[in-house]
């Protein structure tokens, strides 16, 4: 009874919003979308649900990208997994080129390629009950010390998305600033975590790895990781939600 209160209240919020017509983005920036709703409706970004335990997602709807699920970073046999994956697997940044980056897409059906010489897929092992990432050399196996635990997974999977609020938008600029119109809101339960797994083996859902470098500044040259996350296209949700 409290939830469908709680989605009811986030409608009629929706629906003032909506009527506003073009807003003015509150900054700059790929998140901008999601930061100015949040902002309209009063509330931040944290890793907890955004709003009444209700998961926040905005997207442009005619971007086809992909939409962050949530971040995990991996574990591993050292402490700071990430900065050994750059190290060891990373490549020249375009600016710094003596620092390196680690950037790119990983899926469990298929090998891809990032940089020059390493191929990267990831392995869901259900007996371990880990997601490996696994790192090939002309196709040898060299390196499958990264992983992510089920339960981690599960943790970050249910206590950030078990209510989900998907949200349109349109985007215009005039004059240099950015203008969002917020169209429709599809609201989402989620399923269990089997499901996620599944997708996960289907290559449905992809690891994002973001690890760049600061390029000015007062630590110029130093690592800057922007999360591990885990996504999904939009016309794949079925896999993981239900439609309320």
């Amino acid at each position: 009874m409290t939830e469908m209160i709680d989605i009811l209240h986030l409608k009629n919020e929706f629906r003032k919003i909506r009527d506003l017509g073009w807003v003015k983005s509150v900054n700059e920036g790929p998140g901008s979308i999601g930061l100015t709703f949040e902002k309209l409706l009063g509330k931040e970004n944290f890793e907890l649900p955004d709003y009444l335990g209700i998961e926040l997602k905005t997207h442009n709807r005619y971007s086809k990208s992909y939409t962050t699920l949530f971040n995990a970073t991996p574990d591993g046999k050292y402490l700071f997994e990430i900065k050994r994956l750059k190290e060891m697997y990373g490549y020249p940044d375009r600016i710094l080129k003596d620092c390196k980056v680690f950037q790119g897409e990983i899926q469990s059906n298929r090998r891809v390629k990032i940089g020059c010489f390493y191929e990267y897929q990831l392995e869901i092992n259900r007996l371990d009950k880990r997601v490996y990432l696994c790192i090939y050399k002309k196709n040898t196996l060299v390196d499958k010390q990264t992983f992510w635990s089920f339960d981690w997974l599960q943790e970050k999977f249910e206590r950030k998305l078990s209510l989900l609020a998907f949200i349109e938008a349109e985007k215009k600029v005039v004059k240099g600033q950015e203008y969002f119109r917020y169209l429709f809101m599809k609201i989402y339960h989620l399923r269990s975590f089997d499901y996620f797994l599944q997708a996960l083996e289907d290559g449905a859902v992809i690891v994002s790895f973001t690890v760049g470098v600061f390029r000015n500044g007062k630590r110029k040259g130093e690592i800057h990781d922007h999360g591990t996350a885990f996504r999904i296209y939009n016309y794949d949700f079925w896999r993981l939600f239900d439609k309320v």
